[in-house]
């Protein structure tokens, strides 16, 4: 698949993503084999969102200086947890519905999981946007660089 293809399905599913949520569908309560369907939608969504932004910028491989690399490894990074964040997110909660209860005897599914639950969310979700400013940014004083 060309990053032409990948982003353009991205912003599809991204788009989907924020039509369900924003508007409070039903659809996201359904259960998929004991799955609430949000749980499962919202992590096509960030991993659509990663592969996205990977592919918007062609792999972050125009870059050859150091910070082009660390940028390229970082949404790297990114790709991964969003592919593992379903599993992060049943470790964390202990459940299938990523409930967390005041109640729990324990680390999982207690408050303390739910605060990092929402902030390996509120990352997945701003993180690549930072990555693309930065390695847009970076590329242009590149360019900059270039024609002196």
């Amino acid at each position: 698949m060309t990053y032409k293809t990948v982003s353009s399905i991205s912003l599809l599913i991204i788009g989907i993503v924020v039509i369900l949520f924003s508007t409070g569908s039903s659809i996201l309560t359904y259960n998929l084999l004991g799955i609430p369907a949000g749980n499962i939608i919202i992590w096509i969504g960030f991993i659509a969102l990663q592969l996205g932004a990977y592919s918007l910028k062609k792999g972050f491989k125009g870059s050859r200086s150091v910070l082009g690399k660390i940028l390229r490894f970082l949404i790297l990074g990114l790709i991964v947890i969003a592919f593992l964040w379903f599993g992060i997110a049943y470790l964390l909660s202990g459940n299938l519905g990523f409930n967390f209860s005041s109640g729990a005897s324990g680390y999982i599914g207690s408050p303390e999981a739910s605060i990092l639950y929402w902030n390996i969310i509120y990352f997945q979700v701003i993180a690549p946007i930072i990555l693309l400013i930065a390695y847009t940014l970076l590329r242009y004083f590149e360019g900059l660089k270039d024609t002196k």
